[in-house]
């Protein structure tokens, strides 16, 4: 018994070395740059490792340039394909929902061309308005079309999450309202509040949303998460965790599997091409087990209202995301926006809630490339994102211009750092790696139907409208409906060891690179003053080289922002359309016959004619291109750096909300 103590208690410290090592690996591989930097400047490994630095910044920057192109056509393919109704179910299933925020009335949902012309996308609902959540089974049929696609009847239910803390009651209405002028709002969207318990009056926040907006969506409700869970970190990734759990429940009882989770921000603003895109995915391909859909973000609201430096940095920040959106890409990581099918979620166990989950996006999407084992799909959603920059609380529109660029700059700067902590990440996936590698991860592990840790509370089920269980037991209502609660065979598949390279090239990129970067440009342009070097020498000819590569790494900079003026101006103009389309084209997601038709209605045209928009002029692009540098070493290489070396004390990080514009009424 001895002897197994101590084995037991020598297996705990070996694991916990393992563990701080990985989480630690990108503070130790700068560590390990300054070493040879300091002792083995002549080295191979020094010349190797420069070499490979400054090609990997050139590879990236005339990868994102052809991210770019691509997006660009895609956006504008997107935009045509949708200006006119494109899937036309044969006969609509809708499920309805227990709660007075989803009655129904008959009607139907149009999309507008840019000429405003509307169409017929689907049929009356007027039939199952009545229909009790237990009688529901979701049965899919098909047809062919000429062209040979087949056509389910069934679209998918579009669960759409938006966590929010202490944001600003007008940013939530302009969020709300743009979801609220799609044509399938009415139809197909359930909306989930991801309300905080630290928020004071986030109870009456959430009420007074859902009685403005609630008629003009399919289902809307919230959810509030606790603040006083052991084990979790504030964040983004614990409210969605919660708030995901929470809603999964409706769709067990209702016995639905054909339902997509989108997560965004509080801020963003979706088109309805970008659902409208995920429905012609789904409908084409029926059930797509595990499948995440990426949009591209733009930065196009309050650009003009912060500091260039800082609409610098996020300019680069969204072509980081758009240069994996090309057909051909392997890896594709989200950026804040992105949406998953809900078996995929169940297959994961949704999100994580703990520290190393900080960078959710990145974070849900490692866990979900290890739970399948390499096999998840990517589907790149040409429908542009649009987010705000980061602006401090203190901001007011009357703020003399230079106060404002000071304040934003120190937004931006929390935001970074807020952003690179995420890098505990490339421990983690170091750690799936080498446990996919040695035949550890086993797909079906973290597969459960109904996970009830006893995290949901009666307080929150009081809270969260209409999400109480409709059965005792989830997998009683699941084996009645004959749906299988085992993991999807494609888990099994044969591990794409490509793909796993490339992803850990990835992670190399977004949290070794800028530092390895930063460090090997000061290191090649101050070695010849403190050591001398041989013309002849390896070195000499290292140096002479990678200054070149510098040069072309700079002009596939400057062309990257340049593409990214074309990106801008065709999201934008996408996205005035609109919403010019919505503000002049018949409501139609409520009966005209409804009471409250002019009211609600009245309700979204507010919300959409205070939406800003940002267009970009020459003497702002102007400054942009002189400020990349800076911008990529203040909001880049310094907070990366700082992370780096904090991750090696601990995984703690206060979390800070980043402030958005506040509207005017």
């Amino acid at each position: 018994m001895r002897v197994l103590s101590v084995s037991a208690t020598v297996s705990r410290s070996l694991t916990s070395l393992f563990n701080y090592v990985c989480r630690c690996t990108p503070g130790i591989s700068t560590l390990l740059v300054f070493a040879l930097i300091a002792f083995g400047h002549d080295s191979f490994c020094f010349l190797a490792l420069t070499v490979f630095v400054h090609v990997s910044v050139v590879a990236y920057t005339f990868r994102s340039c052809y991210g770019i192109y691509v997006t660009c056509k895609g956006m504008l393919s997107t935009a045509d394909k949708f200006s006119v109704p494109h899937i036309i179910p044969r006969a609509s299933s809708p499920l309805s929902s227990p709660s007075r925020a989803s009655s129904r009335h008959g009607g139907r949902s149009a999309a507008s061309d840019a000429n405003n012309s509307a169409d017929d996308l689907s049929g009356s609902s007027d039939a199952s308005s009545d229909t009790d959540d237990h009688d529901i089974e979701s049965s899919v049929s098909s047809y062919d079309e000429p062209n040979g696609d087949v056509y389910y009847s069934d679209t998918p239910i579009h669960a759409i999450f938006v966590p929010n803390y202490k944001e600003d009651l007008d940013t939530l209405r302009e969020t709300l309202g743009m979801l609220a002028s799609h044509p399938m709002a009415r139809s197909s969207y359930e909306i989930y509040l991801a309300m905080e318990e630290a928020e004071k009056d986030a109870e009456l926040k959430a009420g007074t949303l859902i009685s403005e907006f609630s008629p003009l969506f399919r289902y809307m409700s919230f959810t509030v998460h606790p603040g006083d869970l052991p084990g979790e970190a504030r964040g983004k990734s614990s409210n969605l965790a919660w708030a995901t759990r929470i809603a999964s429940r409706r769709y067990y009882s209702l016995l639905q599997t054909n339902v997509v989770f989108t997560a965004m921000d509080a801020d963003t603003h979706l088109l309805a091409t970008y659902f409208q895109t995920i429905t012609d995915h789904c409908v084409r391909h029926g059930p797509d087990t595990f499948t995440m859909f990426i949009p591209p973000i733009v930065f196009d609201r309050n650009a003009h209202n912060i500091a260039p430096i800082v609409r610098c940095a996020d300019m680069l920040w969204s072509a980081a995301g758009i240069s994996m959106l090309y057909k051909s890409s392997q890896i594709v990581i989200p950026t804040s926006v992105y949406s998953i099918t809900l078996p995929l979620a169940r297959q994961v166990d949704f999100w994580d809630a703990g520290p190393g989950a900080i960078g959710e996006d990145l974070h849900m999407y490692l866990k979900c490339f290890f739970r399948t084992r390499g096999n998840i799909k990517t589907v790149a959603v040409y429908s542009p994102a649009s987010h705000s920059n980061v602006e401090h609380a203190d901001m007011t529109p009357n703020m003399n211009i230079g106060r404002r660029w000071i304040l934003s700059s120190q937004a931006r700067f929390k935001q970074a750092k807020r952003h690179w902590w995420g890098m505990v990440d490339s421990g983690y996936g170091i750690r799936q790696t080498i446990a996919l590698f040695a035949g550890r991860n086993d797909p079906a592990e973290s597969f459960e139907c109904m996970q009830d840790d006893g995290h949901f509370n009666e307080k929150d089920e009081e809270l969260s409208l209409g999400l109480r269980e409709k059965s005792s037991s989830a997998s009683i209502a699941y084996a009645s409906a004959g749906v299988s609660p085992t993991p999807p065979p494609q888990s099994m598949a044969k591990i794409p060891w490509k793909r796993v390279v490339i992803l850990i090239h990835r992670l190399y990129e977004a949290h070794f690179l800028p530092v390895h970067y930063f460090v090997d440009v000061l290191a090649c342009s101050f070695l010849p003053m403190f050591v001398t070097v041989p013309p002849t020498s390896m070195l000499a000819t290292l140096l002479v080289y990678t200054n070149h590569l510098r040069k072309a790494a700079a002009i596939g900079v400057l062309v990257q922002m340049a593409m990214y003026e074309r990106l801008h101006s065709i999201a934008l103009k996408i996205r005035v359309r609109a919403i010019q389309n919505a503000l002049s084209s018949p409501y139609s997601h409520i009966s005209p016959d409804s009471k409250a038709f002019s009211g609600y209605s009245e309700i979204v045209r507010k919300s959409l004619r205070r939406v800003e928009i940002s267009p970009r002029g020459t003497w702002i692009n102007f400054l942009d291109y002189i400020l990349f540098p800076i911008a990529g070493t203040v909001f880049g290489a310094v907070p990366a750096f700082t992370a780096q070396v904090s991750q090696f004390w601990g995984t703690s990080f206060v979390y800070e909300v980043s402030s958005k514009p506040i509207r005017s009424q």
